[in-house]
């Protein structure tokens, strides 16, 4: 069987993976994006795109084909513990925007079409073979290609992670989430983060009438079934959310995922990136999953793209250590937030004396959030009121 040439071959037509084919093709690199089930697709997701991610949907050019009616504005987080004060904080970026998960794919599609130098496959499974200096070879469906790179952005349990020799070894903490819609008109302007001790849940406004629910919790704490049985108990841990949601009818299945926390050793080897949950993943507690993965594809073209314009064979991972070294540095602050988020998800006490010191210190939350997306350095942080949080927390 003859090989097809091409640049780059893209695993996954999720946003990482569309965001990729659409910044590779549309700078002349010859781009095939497969995706393994139907486009668009669904998934649980938050939804919630933060102003970073917003910023990235409309250098793609994808914000000029999203539907307002399944879009919906955000300003900012509001922290809701069941008992006890509550505190929120604005965005100082500007307002995020609730995204259905379908209307995303479906927006990312329309903008791949009038890309040149683009196909887009869906319900088309890649076989991955040999790795050389000249490209990959890989199998989709009955065809053959070679590509140079190969961008991995095929989720959670990635193919291409494994595949390439990347998969690491992930903690014994499994942590699990489970997405419901809701047909009811968004009652807050605020993406809402209710807390009781041995799970979250998250509201995010995601068009006109309708309200996406994302239920986190540890699955060692829970024990109770699958389906409508454990939906109805996570969402009985939140009487607050419970009584907001009395009345809406489902608009849309329930849908699971998990185990979150999966580790890649490296997000590079020989003629081979991975972008997106694909490169790691530590938990969704901190809602930044869209706009992280679309700045790890910005990292990705503006690493390798121009090198691969002025070169015939396969990028080596020595050549790809700026993407490497550019991706650490944006995920190592947004990890050490959702590490102290999930600390504090496991000591409910401390999490409900948190949750009320940053009502009191606005500045600092906005801080947090800001630096969450990379919009804020360490540097930056307001020392005054970190201090007078820590004092508030030790004092109890």
């Amino acid at each position: 069987m003859s090989s097809d040439r091409i640049d780059v071959l893209v695993v996954g037509g999720g946003p990482a993976g569309m965001a990729a084919g659409i910044s590779f093709g549309r700078a002349g690199l010859r781009t095939l994006v497969c995706e393994r089930g139907s486009l668009p697709a669904d998934k649980p997701c938050g939804e919630g795109v933060l102003p970073t991610g917003l910023t990235y949907l409309e250098r793609l050019g994808v914000s000029a084909y999203l539907d307002q009616d399944h879009t919906h504005p955000f300003i900012g987080i509001h922290y809701l513990p069941t008992s006890g004060a509550g505190a929120s904080a604005r965005f100082a970026e500007g307002p995020g925007q609730g995204i259905r998960r379908t209307e995303l794919s479906r927006a990312f599609c329309e903008r791949a079409r009038i890309v040149d130098g683009l196909e887009v496959h869906p319900r088309t499974p890649v076989t991955l073979g040999t790795r050389g200096p000249n490209g990959t070879e890989a199998w989709l469906g009955g065809r053959k290609v070679t590509a140079r790179l190969i961008v991995g952005a095929d989720g959670l349990r990635s193919e291409v992670r494994r595949w390439a020799g990347l998969q690491g070894v992930s903690h014994r903490r499994r942590r699990f989430a489970l997405q419901q819609h809701f047909r009811c008109e968004p009652w807050s302007e605020y993406v809402e983060v209710h807390w009781a001790g041995d799970a979250e849940a998250y509201v995010t406004p995601c068009g006109r009438g309708e309200v996406g629910v994302a239920l986190l919790w540890e699955a060692e704490k829970k024990r109770n079934g699958g389906g409508k049985r454990l939906k109805e108990s996570l969402l009985s841990r939140f009487p607050r959310l419970s009584a907001s949601l009395r009345g809406a009818k489902p608009s849309a299945n329930a849908r699971a995922i998990g185990p979150m926390h999966q580790v890649a050793r490296s997000p590079i080897a020989d003629g081979v990136a991975l972008v997106g949950d694909a490169s790691g993943y530590l938990d969704a507690i901190t809602g930044e999953g869209i706009s992280l993965a679309l700045a790890q594809v910005q990292a990705l073209y503006d690493s390798i793209g121009p090198w691969m314009l002025s070169n015939d064979r396969a990028p080596t991972a020595r050549e790809m250590q700026g993407f490497s070294r550019r991706i650490s540095r944006m995920v190592r602050q947004h990890q050490l937030i959702t590490r102290l988020v999930l600390f504090l998800s496991r000591n409910p006490g401390l999490a409900a004396r948190a949750i009320k010191g940053l009502g009191r210190q606005p500045e600092l939350f906005r801080w947090m959030l800001s630096a969450n997306m990379g919009a804020a350095s360490a540097a930056s942080i307001p020392k005054l009121e970190m201090m007078r949080l820590a004092t508030a927390l030790v004092r109890g």
